[in-house]
């Protein structure tokens, strides 16, 4: 079978587990012989002439690879410098960014898949799955976030719906924009049920798709750390509540020869530095590769995961604790689906700095068995991922 998978990051852009699912999504169904290609968006080359190219290579593993810069104000990765009003100019844009999808349609034509795979289409623009519709080619979409809820892709954790008309506006749209593709499958409970509740993809089957443990993270045995040792891996901005992490830390006085390591980068990474520059216990690694993650799983005692909004399915709780290492994590979205409160983890309020240096307090003389477990494996993934496209 042909797979064409649609992903508005991939490769070197790549910067969250999103990415990483497609990643392995794409690696996998290629070693199950499938024919793949990945589409995805990159920042202009050559705009001011008016050229937009589409670059083509093949990967070392045979998966192709089609890159192109969706027409706009400037590139999804972009968007964070810009003011509210160029936001706002670039989100309308990109929800009708008819010319991002036609694009998109000529390389539907020519590569000729038998199905087509959406991932996150922010940046790309969501006239595509009206493309696709018109088309007539099999579509099934994963939801990794709610990007369809709100433009910024963040809610808070105690969100319970639209206030505004422009909000409720924006919903309504999306829902127009998306339709109902063959299949939506969804790492969440909790994100599919908020979804369904806004009327999304009332004609589609859905379907629960855990995301997958990567074997290179639950291959080797934890050691336990001295002195101990906690983890944070993410993105260095407030809403994955690294400040917050970083509050408790230095609040919590007595926590003896305990060290935190901070992996990731992002727009707060200087201030964090800035932050623990006179704490030896706070140790900052910038971004890692992902293989390279497996021995700061090893090292730790906990990840702790301080997320101030609705999550989803975070990839590197899967990937923890398939590596034996408990898990202290904000209570919002699907993350208690993961984390099981006193049982392979802890839970807290988010955005509660005082209530995160309880937990960490907590940890003292507490003891968690985290037998290590591959839920799902990737074959097992990849066993449901070809159920849903392939209908086996």
């Amino acid at each position: 079978m042909r797979v064409l998978i649609v992903s508005n990051l991939y490769g070197r852009l790549a910067r969250g587990g999103a990415e990483r699912v497609v990643e392995i999504e794409a690696a996998g169904l290629r070693e199950r012989g499938h024919e793949v290609a990945v589409v995805s968006g990159v920042p202009s080359v050559g705009r001011k002439s008016g050229v937009t190219g589409i670059g083509h290579e093949v990967g070392s593993d045979g998966t192709e690879s089609f890159t192109y810069f969706p027409p706009n104000t400037c590139f999804y990765t972009e968007l964070s410098g810009r003011s509210w009003l160029g936001r706002l100019i670039w989100h309308w844009l990109d929800i009708f960014n008819w010319r991002s999808a036609n694009i998109l349609a000529r390389l539907v034509t020519d590569w000729r898949p038998d199905i087509v795979h959406t991932h996150n289409l922010m940046g790309l623009g969501f006239a595509i799955p009206a493309k696709l519709r018109q088309s007539g080619i099999r579509h099934v979409h994963t939801v990794h976030d709610v990007q369809l809820l709100h433009p910024s892709g963040l809610l808070p954790s105690g969100w319970t719906g639209p206030r505004w008309l422009h909000e409720r506006a924006y919903i309504w749209l999306m829902r127009q924009m998306m339709g109902s593709p063959e299949t939506v499958s969804w790492p969440s409970e909790f994100v599919r049920d908020l979804h369904l509740r806004f009327g999304f993809f009332p004609h589609s089957r859905q379907v629960l798709l855990r995301n997958p443990v990567s074997a290179v993270r639950s291959t080797g045995e934890r050691r336990i750390g001295t002195p101990r040792t906690f983890l944070f891996v993410g993105q260095l901005e407030e809403h994955k509540g690294i400040l917050d992490l970083v509050m408790a830390w230095s609040q919590w006085t007595d926590r003896g020869d305990a060290k935190l390591v901070v992996v990731g980068d992002g727009s707060l990474e200087s201030e964090v530095r800035r932050i623990s520059a006179g704490d030896p216990s706070v140790e900052c690694r910038g971004r890692l590769r992902p293989e390279d993650l497996a021995n700061e799983f090893a090292a730790a005692d906990w990840l702790v995961v301080p997320s101030r909004v609705i999550e989803n399915a975070p990839t590197v709780i899967v990937e923890a604790l398939a590596c034996g290492l408990p898990v202290m994590a904000a209570r919002t979205g699907g993350i208690p689906e993961l984390v099981r409160d006193g049982e392979n983890g802890l839970l807290f309020e988010p955005g509660d700095a005082v209530a995160l240096e309880e937990a960490l307090v907590s940890t003292e003389g507490l003891s968690l068995t985290v037998q290590p477990s591959v839920d799902p494996s990737m074959d097992e993934f990849l066993d449901s991922l070809g159920h849903v496209l392939f209908g086996k």
